[in-house]
């Protein structure tokens, strides 16, 4: 997925005479490109300083070759697998004065042809020996299957490596047996409405947790926090006290922190913990973004010493 946000300004911009209403025409004056989708959360994981691998689909397009180019600067291993069938999924988010206006998305969602599936999976499993942790970004793009993805989490549970996923409520049956499943708190409330009325987090955790049929489960709250069950107890880390800037990419960068902390040995509870501050400072920042290993450090180390 390739993210791309065009600021434009009133200033520079001209009344055109023709339109009715006042129209005006903009130019971008600044076009930024951007890894989006499980792009972000692969730069995400890079930028914390782990060695990373990025497998995806792309379209029979030039973008292909922008992809690659966002990749490499970022410092990612990747497999773009080319489906000719399909343009690669572009979202553009157009600006003006520094006001989000309107999103445009240009993409095919129709499912993954048998051959490219069995190019993925041969990358894939290449891919595996020395892993630590997996993460599967489920867009409902037509990526996932429930066969493709069961083979990929039974792959995963033969060697003893966790799976990470945030999916679309959609095809959660795709993603049974996987270690830890990440919703936000919309796609949680549609799968239990007690995520939005918020009166009883614990109890819609524990409920959805049996549903999912997953071995550690975590909503993220937005301005709440996360809260999230492993099977014997129930956890709320609320969100830090920031000013917020942008919301756009915080789940991808949540998904990467706990991708991190999990691998890493933390307990469920100071995964969470770590995620949080993670996307406590890419909501900071405009558009699709991603945290460093030295600012995720200073921002710890501030908290500990506000404390």
């Amino acid at each position: 997925m390739l993210d791309i946000y065009d600021f434009c300004y009133t200033a520079e911009s001209k009344l055109i005479p023709s339109e009715k209403q006042g129209k005006r025409a903009y130019k971008a004056q600044e076009s930024i490109k951007a890894l989006g989708g499980a792009g972000n959360v692969a730069s995400n994981v890079s930028s914390l300083g782990v060695s990373t691998v990025f497998i995806t689909v792309c379209g029979n397009d030039g973008h292909k070759h922008t992809l690659k180019e966002l990749a490499n600067k970022s410092r990612i291993h990747h497999f773009f697998i080319q489906d000719k069938s399909r343009t690669t999924t572009t979202k553009t988010r157009l600006y003006i004065d520094d006001e989000y206006i309107l999103r445009r998305d240009d993409e095919i969602v129709t499912g993954l042809s048998d051959k490219i599936i069995k190019s993925v999976m041969k990358e894939f499993r290449r891919e595996l020996k020395g892993t630590d942790a997996v993460i599967l970004s489920d867009y409902n793009k037509g990526f996932f299957s429930e066969t493709f993805s069961q083979d990929i989490i039974s792959s995963c549970r033969e060697r003893g490596i966790p799976v990470i996923v945030d999916f679309k409520p959609l095809n959660r049956s795709f993603f049974k047996g996987g270690d830890i499943l990440v919703p936000n708190r919309p796609e949680a409330g549609s799968m239990h409405s007690g995520f939005l009325d918020g009166a009883n987090f614990k109890k819609a955790t524990l409920d959805l947790y049996d549903l999912l049929e997953c071995s550690n489960l975590i909503i993220t709250l937005g301005d709440l926090g996360l809260c999230g069950y492993d099977g014997k107890a129930f956890f709320h880390v609320l969100s830090n006290k920031i000013h917020e800037v942008d919301s756009v990419g915080c789940g991808d960068t949540v998904r990467a922190g706990l991708a991190l902390g999990f691998a890493t040995g933390l307990t469920l509870h100071e995964a969470m913990s770590l995620a949080n501050d993670a996307a406590a400072i890419v909501c900071q920042k405009v558009g699709t973004a991603f945290v460093s290993h030295k600012e995720l450090k200073d921002f710890i180390a501030q908290k500990n010493d506000e404390v």
